[in-house]
């Protein structure tokens, strides 16, 4: 592992007075007093680090996620906001096993490296002008009988810049999503 201690963990990586640059010098300050206590600090470590190479792509793009449970209208949804078909839904589950990223052509260069940052290989372009910088992308369903389609979901969550819950209220009578999804990663999203 990387020591991210030290002068050189702590240059910034945009404008100096940039809060976020402020806060990650912050955080390292507050893992080298747990260090010298005797604490653990890897997690603390790794945010940081985390935190560091989102910083790394430019600023004004960004990930907006359509995340929620098998048959909830994630892929409609998306289709809906592009006037087209961009993602396959259907009434087979699971439908969406990798993630699908919808983007502007002409922020492909930009957006790029970002995407494959996320691990998203299924790029589809549009040349709408008004949406802005911004990719969105259709997630595999959190609550899918593939094991792998949640995990899929859960690293890609923490890497992305907003995130639209997609739910269906008869669904989830059961409060799964509630229970399990939403209690634990709300706090983040704050």
């Amino acid at each position: 592992m990387t020591d991210l201690g030290g002068a050189a963990a702590r240059q910034t990586f945009s404008d100096p007075r940039d809060p976020l640059d402020g806060c990650l010098s912050l955080l390292l300050d507050g893992a080298d007093a747990a260090d010298r206590l005797g604490l653990p600090t890897e997690a603390a470590r790794e945010a940081r680090e985390e935190a560091a190479r989102r910083i790394g792509f430019p600023g004004y793009v960004y990930v907006l996620a359509l995340v929620g449970g098998t048959g909830v209208g994630k892929s409609s949804l998306l289709n809906a906001l592009a006037g087209e078909r961009v993602s396959a839904a259907s009434v087979l589950r699971p439908t969406t096993s990798q993630p699908i990223a919808w983007v502007p052509a002409d922020q492909l260069v930009a957006l790029g490296p970002l995407l494959e940052w996320l691990g998203v290989q299924d790029v589809r372009e549009h040349r709408a002008r008004d949406l802005g910088a911004v990719a969105i992308l259709d997630l595999p369903d959190m609550d899918s009988i593939a094991a792998d389609h949640r995990a899929r979901v859960e690293a890609i969550l923490p890497r992305v810049d907003a995130v639209a819950w997609v739910t269906d209220p008869e669904k989830y009578h059961d409060a799964a999503l509630h229970d399990d999804l939403l209690r634990r990663w709300l706090p983040r999203l704050a």
